[in-house]
């Protein structure tokens, strides 16, 4: 083998994939569909499972340099009351590193530059035209061109052209019913807390980013109620403060929007002969357990599985302890994911005033319900790279 791999999407699991890679001495080509740096999605949460995958591939300092640490955390209603309330130095205590956040621009572009010169091309769409076997290469289509490679890896995300190909009869992605808005504005004057507010159908969630900035996301169960991209405020604007502030000084511009989608169910196989998937082309899910933190561990496991290969027996032996380690885990994490989000989005009054209550919670957010669901989301341990 050459050990040549092509990457089709430069969101952070291909970026991240791309890193672990090429410090391996595989060459690596990355093509991104947009022209540039992907800028959406505003902040990004990175728990210790992310970090401890950043670290693997050498990237994590640079990471900690730009981010802030999440000091505290926890559940409010809408009225601004509590319903859950914690401090976060036990996370550090738990699991080795702490919760921090920082803008996604600046995470995709400390792994953009962790890359040698030249190695992601932008505004390059392509498709799959052969995955390859025994005897013949993986072939890609990039704009018109068709490219050879010993791997290819798929990371172009949710609606992943690779994933169709490598599975033409799975029904592919369901509506959840829910929309959310995500936007980036200036916290000056602002006091701050990370900490999600749940009312009834409805839940916010606030994120302090470094430079003076936060990052709100706004979801809404559609059900009955009429909404559009034009933006949250009617429905979350006479929540508790700081919500109606950050929506004031958020514009449509500025705003994503998007409609909640999953898999209908698993794929059976995230590779097939040369080609492989990472991120959310492998395992796309409702954005309640850190999709981005199990993307930079599909990136690791990967590149550890393959590190060494060169053959096609090699090959095949790593994708399949890939396959092994990561369906499972993340086919937990999705269902997971899928019940705290219908918690969270509880609309029956009587469910909603329980929950709210804290009677569900038991009054303390750590023992109830962080550390028993971060262990599942967080305790990972990244494999030696090489």
């Amino acid at each position: 083998m050459t050990r040549s791999a092509h990457i089709a999407g430069a969101g952070i699991g291909g970026l991240a994939t791309a890193v672990a890679l090429s410090a391996q001495g595989w060459t690596v080509r990355v093509f991104e569909r947009s022209p540039d740096l992907r800028t959406t999605g505003g902040g990004i949460g990175i728990t210790p499972n992310g970090m401890l995958a950043l670290d693997a591939i050498g990237v994590g300092d640079a990471v900690r340099a730009l981010a802030v640490i999440q000091h505290e955390g926890g559940v409010r209603a809408p009225s601004g009351r509590w319903i859950a309330r914690s401090g976060l130095r036990f996370v550090e205590e738990r699991y080795g590193e702490s919760i921090r956040a920082l803008p996604r621009l600046d995470l995709v572009k400390v792994l953009a530059d962790a890359l040698p010169p030249g190695t992601v091309h932008y505004g390059a769409r392509v498709e799959p035209v052969a995955s390859g076997d025994a005897t013949t290469p993986a072939v890609i289509r990039v704009d018109g061109t068709e490219m050879e490679s010993d791997l290819v890896i798929g990371a172009d995300g949710i609606r992943s052209a690779l994933r169709q190909a490598m599975h033409p009869q799975h029904p592919g992605l369901r509506g959840t019913g829910s929309v959310s808005w995500r936007c980036v504005v200036p916290a000056d004057g602002l006091t701050l807390v990370a900490a999600e507010t749940w009312g009834s159908g409805l839940r916010l969630s606030i994120l302090p980013l470094p430079d003076g900035k936060v990052h709100f996301s706004a979801l809404a169960k559609l059900g009955g109620r009429r909404t559009s991209e034009d933006g949250p405020g009617p429905l979350f604007g006479r929540w508790h403060d700081p919500i109606p502030q950050l929506l004031e000084r958020s514009t449509r511009e500025h705003m994503f929007f998007d409609r909640i989608e999953e898999l209908v169910h698993p794929v059976d196989s995230f590779y097939d002969n040369r080609v492989v998937l990472v991120g959310d082309a492998a395992h796309p899910m409702t954005p309640n357990v850190g999709s981005a933190n199990l993307a930079l561990e599909d990136a690791v496991e990967l590149a550890h599985a393959v590190a060494q290969a060169r053959s096609w027996s090699e090959l095949q032996a790593g994708l399949a302890t890939y396959d092994q380690s990561r369906r499972p885990r993340t086919s937990r994490l999705s269902t997971m994911s899928r019940w705290m989000g219908r918690f969270a989005e509880l609309s029956s009054p009587i469910a909603v005033a329980a929950r709210n209550s804290g009677i569900w919670l038991g009054g303390f957010l750590p023992e109830a319900v962080s550390r028993r669901s971060m262990d599942a989301m967080v305790q990972w341990s990244p494999p030696a790279i090489g």
